[in-house]
Formats: structure tokens, C-alpha cells, sequence
């Protein structure tokens, strides 16, 4: 990276403020995530005890969460570079002293950021948890920093594949059509071992399934095979970003 990569970061995050389509995301985020903690507080009130599960585990392990992550990131990341390739822009970085890391980079930071702005606020509902039941129940720091870490993990993730695609064409459409069906086939590619009787074979899909790794971390279970798992394939989609870039440059 050099010093273009904080003015490009810069830029990528006015783009953000300046988007419809980023406020949109936000406040459909918050009504779904709204009757997701309904749904856990009705699920806690129920049960009547908390001794082996966080309120986060409930709240991230949900449906509604998974919903939330496999719509939201196609649709915040499908302008990124067609938007660019629409409004002819691209040309301008193609040729600007820019290297094609800092584009890149520049692009998936923005969003890793936004990503994060999405989520903290839902730390709120612990504090109205906490309130609800007058703190009668500890908050266990513990499973609940690790659960964040693997919504970022999984976030961050989820984000190359929507940079990768958007790079791929300048439809916006395509591009997060794309990038959904990649990140839906993934993620329920998790669930494959139910049934199988071989144990490499669920060994395998307990590693690459990204719900049977929330339930690990949100238990207080520190595995680096998720962490490995995640970012190497976030690099990995971020290098196959920078040569499509490459190429774009060498053809104009």
C-alpha cells in the first residue's frame, strides 16, 4: 500500500455516507435484527435459565442474522467496481499513480468498516438484556469478544467474494447476484454432513461451516482453524481482485 491508499480509503468511505443504498441496508438491518431479539428475549423468558448459553450466542446463531449477512453484502458490495466501470471512473484509477492493491484495498476496507458500524450497535441489546433482567445474569467477556471476532472473520470473508465479483462486470445486478450465489452455496455447504457416516467427510464440512463455527466461538471456544480458514480465503479472493485488475490495466 502507499500513501494513495488512505485517499482512496477516504473516498470509498464518502461514496458509503453519500449511498441510498447504504442507509437502506441500515435500517432494513435494524427492523430484521429488531424482531431477532424479540424472537431470542421470547426464547430466553421461556426457557428461564441462561447457565449454558450468552444472549449473543442466540442472537448471532439465529436465522434472521444469517438472512441479514447472505443479503446485505451482495448488495453493499455490488457497486464497488461496476459502478466504476458504469460511470466510466475506472479509467481515471487505471491510470492514476495508484497501485491496483491500493484500489482494492481501499474498496474492501470501506467496506470491512461499514461492515463493522452495521454490527457494534448491536452490542445495545446486551446493555438492554442486561437492563431487562436487572444484571442478574454476568456477562461472560469471554464468548462474547469471540463471537464478534467471527462476524468479522465471517463479514470480511463474505466481502472479498462481493469485491471479487463486482470486479467481474460492470453490472451491478450480476455482480451481486453473484456474489449471493457464491456465498449462499458456501454457506450451506456446511451443511452437508447431515447423515454422512464418514468422519473425514464431516470433519471437512465442520471446517468450512460457518454456523458450526459462531456456535464454537460463541461458546468461549478459541479454534485458529476458522481464523486460518477465513482469512486465507479472503486473501485469496482479494488476489484474484487485484489480477483482474491487472489485467483491465494491461488491455487499456
Amino acid at each position: 500500500m502507499t500513501r494513495a491508499f488512505g485517499v482512496l480509503l477516504r473516498r470509498e468511505l464518502g461514496a458509503i455516507l453519500f449511498s441510498p443504498i447504504a442507509y437502506v441496508t441500515f435500517v432494513l438491518l435494524y427492523l430484521v435484527n429488531g424482531f431477532s431479539f424479540q424472537f431470542v428475549l421470547e426464547v430466553v423468558s421461556q426457557n428461564g435459565s441462561m447457565q449454558n448459553f450468552t444472549i449473543m450466542q442466540f442472537f448471532f446463531g439465529t436465522f434472521f442474522y444469517w438472512i441479514v449477512v447472505l443479503v446485505s453484502i451482495p448488495i453493499l458490495t455490488m457497486r464497488l467496481f461496476s459502478e466504476e466501470y458504469r460511470a466510466g471512473t475506472i479509467e481515471l484509477l487505471l491510470t492514476a499513480p495508484v497501485t491496483d492493491w491500493d484500489v482494492v484495498l481501499s474498496k474492501f476496507f470501506s467496506q470491512v468498516l461499514f461492515y463493522l458500524g452495521l454490527w457494534l450497535p448491536t452490542l445495545l441489546y446486551l446493555a438492554i438484556f442486561q437492563w431487562l433482567t436487572k444484571n442478574q445474569i454476568p456477562v461472560n467477556w469471554g464468548p462474547l469478544l469471540l463471537t464478534y471476532a467471527m462476524v468479522l472473520l465471517v463479514g470480511m470473508f463474505y466481502l472479498s467474494i462481493g469485491v471479487f465479483t463486482s470486479a467481474l462486470t460492470k453490472n451491478q445486478v450480476i455482480a451481486a447476484f453473484s456474489s449471493f450465489a457464491i456465498i449462499v452455496l458456501i454457506f450451506f455447504s456446511g451443511f452437508l454432513n447431515i447423515g454422512s457416516t464418514d468422519s473425514a467427510f464431516q470433519e471437512f464440512i465442520r471446517y468450512i461451516g460457518a454456523l458450526e463455527h459462531m456456535q464454537t466461538f460463541a461458546r468461549g471456544i478459541f479454534d485458529t482453524r476458522p481464523v486460518v480458514f477465513y482469512l486465507s480465503f479472503t486473501a485469496l479472493f482479494l488476489i484474484l481482485t487485484q489480477q483482474v485488475m491487472t489485467m483491465r490495466r494491461l488491455k487499456s
